[in-house]
């Protein structure tokens, strides 16, 4: 499954995988039709621009994996922690796509590299996205291990 390994600000996994004990299970094909982005791209500006005004639920609405949302495969109060520890990783001043196109197209993900910056500090990292749900694009996957210097 997908998982963003946490440094810096806490000590757990923040993923979509969904085989969560006692975690909701959407049924097949349901995305809420304002949840998801066009392509891979806009995916990650939506859900970035979320991260920057702190809006989890706009957040929750491009996080997720091939079956859908993560917000309808976790519980609450797990969302909401992975969610908080994802704003205060990724909080950024300005991103800027590092290439202009996906450095890798496998398997229905593509990948991206987009450097962050914070006042004086900036980090490149990988986003990957995924197709979920009637089509609709979701970042499935940072790699934070890059952005431990953001949360302050």
């Amino acid at each position: 499954g997908a998982s963003l390994t946490l440094g810096g600000c806490a000590r757990q996994m923040v993923s979509s995988e969904t085989s969560l004990p006692g975690a909701a299970v959407p049924s097949v094909g349901s995305m809420p039709s304002d949840a998801g982005a066009a392509n891979g791209r806009a995916a990650i500006d939506a859900f970035l621009k979320a991260v920057k005004t702190q809006d989890l639920q706009g957040i929750s609405a491009y996080w997720g994996n091939s079956k859908g949302l993560a917000r309808d495969q976790l519980k609450r109060d797990e969302l909401e922690k992975r969610l908080i520890v994802m704003q205060c990783l990724m909080q950024h001043d300005k991103f800027v796509y590092a290439e202009d196109r996906p450095r890798l197209i496998a398997g229905g993900l593509q990948e991206y590299l987009v450097e962050l910056t914070k006042g004086k500090v900036s980090a490149r990292t990988t986003f990957t996205t995924v197709t979920g749900p009637g089509g609709k694009w979701l970042v499935q996957d940072v790699d934070v291990s890059k952005l431990r210097d953001f949360c302050t």
